[in-house]
């Protein structure tokens, strides 16, 4: 609801304060007074075009400024929207739009700067305004298909076919992607799979690396280790002058002398023990002479393994640790890929499950959709009949199209014929005329016959219409009489569930109003302003008075006006 509205500087308006509670508030004032500038500002704060022509001629800007107050579900879904975008939640939602004299504007909401395309969706659904030549809401047939839906009840199974549909299109793409980079994830397995085995080919861990280091040590030299120890061998057992034979000697000789003097006794045990190890080790030369192998083949075998692993090295890691991390990572992806094998299939046949499901949610909405058209023919039809419109049709098509836009009966349409909302297209229609052919809404020529229509649907709209405001400029143009009366009344029954702003120059609408606003254009010296007023109760006896019979009031003039306030309450 709109709470507090401030102009200034705007067009004729020097400075506007409004205080606006709840129910029926009516405009009034003589032609070109201003009444209608008021709501131009106010639909300036709700992101309409801006123009420096709307500037005070002697003011380098202007500035309107829209407090509102929400309440229920419209709240919540605000509130996330504020949040969303970094804007300060607060108890009020304050708007203010600035014109500078030189072109540019800016939008502030709760004191944030934003964007135009922001603005508007934030104010989308706040106020609803009706003229002769605006209808937001109802005017759009973008719009139709969700008033149908509030109006049947159908919002929660309207968002559930609308996800649905959403999550079959997530699905139809993710399939598309995956046969699109079919080709390229088989090449990509390739490649990871040679990486793999070129992995598991040369990798050694750190203790099969040295055992292979030292081994190639040992080949390296295997003919020198083998011709040296035969060497040694020979000159400490083979030759004729052997090491072996001069210990032995020596060892029977101490061994003669022992007898003489038993003191050598411990040297020549000592020797002999000496003699026993010489005799060991020759053999151990033999044994480690006969092992070694010359073997140029195995050689170059191990040299090959650490090229390899010093290649695996120099593209995977510096070391053991990473190449096994890396190789973890390759191995990982390569399970990834493969799963994918069977992603396509299971996608495909995940998809063509949701979309036989998405297909019943939406054929039941679309039943549902029909079901409600024929109500909400019967509903505007009676609310048109007061309004001298008892011979006007309305009527909802709801229309169906394939993938190429052609159009298709229901029974026949297919998965291609889905929507975000479903099945259907929605577009309201009215034949204001016998013999006329049913029209959209906006291709109605008559202003009297489109302001009557549109206040007939928002009266069968009201109790599902999450709008709080509701504003009417004008609305009664050409019409008058019992029609007028039949607008006053059934504005009025808007009023009990909406807030309602009326512009009018009719007395038998503006009668019916809960609170009175006087337009007035005053005329300076040098420039003319406009001038608002709150009218008190005899004040406003003047001003219904002023609009049934000219500025000069008489008695009669003032007691049908004050009769005509009294019968309307």
């Amino acid at each position: 609801m709109l709470t507090y509205l401030i102009i200034r500087d705007f067009a004729i308006i020097d400075s506007l304060e409004l205080e606006l509670s709840d129910g029926f508030w009516v405009l009034t004032g003589e032609t070109g007074a201003g009444k209608s500038i008021i709501i131009n500002a106010l639909n300036l704060v709700l992101g309409g075009r801006a123009s420096v022509d709307v500037v005070r001629a002697d003011a380098s800007r202007a500035v309107v400024e829209a407090t509102f107050v929400l309440e229920g579900e419209r709240r919540k879904v605000l509130d996330k929207l504020l949040e969303s975008q970094g804007i300060e939640v607060r108890e009020e939602l304050m708007i203010r739009r600035v014109v500078y004299k030189h072109g540019r504007s800016r939008a502030f909401v709760n004191d944030s700067l934003v964007g135009l395309s922001n603005l508007k969706a934030i104010t989308e659904g706040l106020v609803d305004i009706s003229g002769q030549h605006e209808h937001y809401s109802l005017m759009s047939s973008e719009n139709h298909i969700d008033i149908l839906d509030r109006f049947g009840e159908l919002p929660d199974l309207a968002e559930s076919v609308q996800a649905s549909i959403g999550r079959l299109a997530n699905l139809a793409r993710e399939v598309r992607t995956l046969k699109r980079t079919e080709r390229e994830r088989l090449a990509r397995m390739d490649f990871l799979k040679f990486q793999l085995d070129e992995i598991d080919r040369a990798l050694l861990d750190p203790e099969s690396l040295a055992q292979m280091e030292r081994e190639i040590e040992l080949l390296r030299h295997a003919e020198r280790l083998r011709e040296e120890t035969y060497e040694i061998k020979y000159m400490l057992y083979d030759s004729e002058q052997s090491v072996s034979d001069v210990m032995g000697n020596a060892c029977a000789a101490l061994a003669r002398l022992v007898s003489i003097d038993p003191r050598l006794e411990n040297i020549s045990n000592m020797l002999e023990e000496a003699l026993v190890q010489f005799d060991e080790a020759a053999v151990e030369l033999r044994s480690y002479a006969n092992d070694i192998e010359v073997n140029p083949a195995r050689l170059e075998q191990i040299q090959e393994w650490l090229h390899a692993y010093k290649t695996l090295e120099r593209k995977y890691g510096d070391d053991f640790d990473a190449i096994v991390e890396k190789q973890a990572d390759m191995r990982a992806e390569y399970r990834k890929l493969k799963g994918a094998e069977n992603r396509i299939e299971e996608a495909e046949a995940m998809r063509l499950e949701l979309q036989k499901e998405a297909m019943a949610q939406a054929r039941t909405l679309s039943a549902r959709r029909q079901e409600a058209a024929r109500w909400l023919k019967e509903s505007i039809e009676s609310e048109l009949a007061p309004l001298n419109m008892e011979r006007c049709r309305f009527e909802t098509r709801i229309t169906h199209k394939d993938g190429s836009g052609n159009p298709v009966e229901l029974e026949a349409a297919g998965p291609d014929a889905l929507n975000e909302k479903g099945l259907d297209h929605v577009e309201f229609l009215i034949a204001p005329n016998p013999g006329e052919g049913l029209k959209p809404l906006a291709r109605i020529a008559s202003g009297g016959e489109l302001s009557r229509i549109m206040l007939a649907i928002k009266n069968a709209l009201m109790s599902t219409d999450p709008v709080e405001t509701y504003i009417f400029d004008e609305v009664d143009t050409g019409i008058g009489g019992l029609v007028a009366d039949s607008i006053g009344a059934k504005i009025k029954k808007v009023s009990r569930s909406k807030q309602v702003l009326c512009i009018t120059h009719l007395p038998q609408i503006a009668a019916y109003g809960d609170h009175h606003l006087q337009v007035e254009k005053l005329q300076g010296t040098d420039r003319t302003t406009s001038h608002v007023m709150l009218l008190d109760s005899e004040r406003r006896v003047r001003e219904i008075a002023r609009m049934l019979g000219g500025r000069d009031c008489t008695p009669t003039t003032l007691a049908h006006a004050a009769e005509m306030i009294r019968s309307r309450i």
